[in-house]
């Protein structure tokens, strides 16, 4: 008899608070499901549970790279999938501190048969996780990740209990893998500027960016001791404001930023974020409308956002915008073909107004997170002369982009990485700069998100009572307009409401998910533009779901 073993990843990866290790395997792993908490002991079991399945997939004694961020419970965490991993005769390498995309490099440039990255991405420093890579540098789908559950509840139940063995979590091997990352990043510069006809060098940079210098606020990652300087060797004046000693996330980078923010210039002088406070104390002489002022990524430099000057103070550009303006440049040096995958979550003005293009765009839609958008845009290696014209985006900043391979010529990978989407924004602005062939970009619709936090997850699956009491909410708000609404289901999410419709003719789209990284369930509405009533409709179904869901009422906009 099969058992329904509880799967221990989210949305992208295992994670949770950094704690002590319990006493025993069960309550090691318990620890992940029930608490959302990560031990020493509990990535012990599930490095053996990942050595076992590749051991049994190669016949061989296979090879993984380990790489991990500077949060503080990660030497614990790290040498515990070490000596997992040990225990299933797999050999080790350590890559060091090193932004996620870079450990994606790292597997490709050692050849590896997987990738662990110890992270949390943008959660608070305190937390921790783990992002498990294939061979060919791609994120795990659930298929594995419903194995790895199984192999590591199976490990847990068995009742050994083993204390981690100080030799077995030493690696095999050690390199630098972020300096591999910062040689692929200069390859993608070169790559991407030829390909968009911009020499950098030669570009003015103020003018183009409409500021004499451009903030970026790297989380306190990996990249903040380095990228900025990298950018004004090739001229482009980037000043880094987020500080390594401190806290990796804490009042900085993109984590706390919603992709439809906006500030006025006193707000921003009196925020605790160091990227706005130090935007308002740069330009007490107002930018012009359109400048480029900053940047932002998250902790693990897997994602960016832009913050781009506003009449009266400054707004964010998300990822919809971000792969627009992508399109728009590639659309105006002769681009013939595109491939542009999103996720639920994106612009419904975006993926409705493709016709403003000459050249020939597919457009796609998967699920969130950004190994769905890789999954969507290819499952094959890339080959290519040329940067491959790919797309894959998500408003939060997730922007998936052809790689180059870091060992294997005219071949190419797939990653979303903040510094290489920075980047391309900077090279299509220039390409954008006075171009009298570009298309209009799209205008924002009407989008609201909003995340109800202390959920009990488990309540709410995406259909039966809850989700039937929803669409009932939906139907009697628009009972006197022409209102028709329709269930859809997107591969990979396992807990989604979707209702796809038009009110009066205007294409809406509702939908209900549960994190996968947090206890908190995530109301999203779209609209082509603005309907009335679209808040107090928000304001009815989070009222609901928080009585039906939360013990204690709390929600977060």
């Amino acid at each position: 008899m099969m058992v329904d073993y509880p799967i221990l990843h989210g949305t992208d990866g295992i994670r949770g608070k950094v704690s002590a290790s319990p006493e025993t395997d069960l309550e090691a792993l318990q620890a992940i499901t029930e608490k959302r908490e990560v031990n020493g002991r509990a990535f012990m079991i599930i490095g053996e549970a990942i050595g076992q399945i590749l051991a049994e997939e190669l016949d061989d004694y296979p090879k993984v790279v380990i790489g991990w961020d500077r949060r503080p419970g990660n030497a614990m965490l790290v040498s515990g999938l070490t000596d997992g991993l040990h225990s299933s005769s797999v050999r080790v390498i350590h890559g060091g501190i090193v932004a996620t995309p870079g450990l994606h490099d790292a597997v490709l440039g050692t050849k590896a048969d997987a990738g662990l990255m110890v992270t949390a991405s943008h959660n608070p420093h305190t937390d921790s996780g783990v992002k498990f890579f294939d061979a060919n540098g791609r994120k795990s789908m659930p298929a594995l990740e419903r194995k790895i559950a199984d192999i590591a509840w199976e490990i847990a139940e068995k009742g050994v209990n083993p204390e981690p063995d100080p030799e077995s979590c030493l690696p095999d091997r050690m390199i630098h893998a972020e300096r591999g990352h910062r040689s692929t990043l200069a390859k993608r510069l070169e790559n991407m500027a030829q390909s968009l006809n911009v020499d950098v060098e030669k570009s003015n940079w103020s003018e183009i960016l409409g500021v004499e210098q451009f903030l970026l606020d790297s989380s306190g990652g990996a990249a903040s001791s380095w990228f900025a300087a990298g950018l004004n060797r090739r001229g482009i004046p980037a000043k880094e404001v987020s500080n390594a000693e401190n806290p990796l996330n804490e009042g900085c980078g993109a984590g706390e930023f919603s992709p439809t923010a906006s500030w006025t210039w006193s707000e921003m002088m009196s925020s605790e974020h160091v990227l706005l406070k130090s935007l308002a104390e740069l330009h007490t002489s107002k930018p012009p409308i359109g400048a480029l002022l900053g940047a932002a990524l998250d902790g693990d430099g897997d994602r960016c956002l832009l913050i781009e000057a506003t009449g009266d103070g400054a707004c964010v550009i998300d990822g919809d915008r971000m792969a627009d303006d992508i399109a728009r440049a590639w659309d105006s040096i002769g681009i013939q073909k595109a491939t542009m995958a999103f996720s639920i979550e994106t612009d419904l003005s975006l993926t409705s107004t493709i016709n403003r293009f000459g050249m020939e765009i597919d457009i796609l839609e998967c699920a969130v997170g950004d190994r769905w958008l890789s999954n969507q845009l290819s499952n094959e290696v890339i080959v290519s002369k040329s940067w491959p014209a790919l797309i894959g985006a998500e408003d939060s900043g997730h922007l998936v982009l052809a790689s180059p391979h870091p060992e294997i010529v005219d071949e190419w990978s797939l990653v979303g990485d903040g510094a290489a989407t920075l980047i391309v924004q900077l090279l299509v602005r220039a390409t954008l700069f006075d171009n009298e062939k570009i298309v209009p970009s799209f205008q924002r619709g009407w989008k609201k998100r909003v995340s109800i936090k202390g959920t009990d997850r488990s309540k709410w699956t995406g259909d039966g009572e809850l989700a039937d009491s929803i669409e009932n909410i939906i139907n009697n708000h628009f009972i006197d307009e022409q209102c028709s609404f329709t269930r859809k289901k997107i591969d990979g999410e396992t807990s989604l409401l979707l209702l796809r419709g038009h009110v009066n003719g205007i294409a809406v789209s509702i939908g209900i998910r549960n994190s996968g990284t947090e206890e908190k369930t995530s109301l999203s509405i779209r609209a082509i533009e603005a309907i009335d009533g679209l808040n107090d409709l928000s304001e009815s179904i989070i009222a609901f779901l928080t009585k039906e869901l939360v013990h204690s009422s709390s929600s977060d906009s």
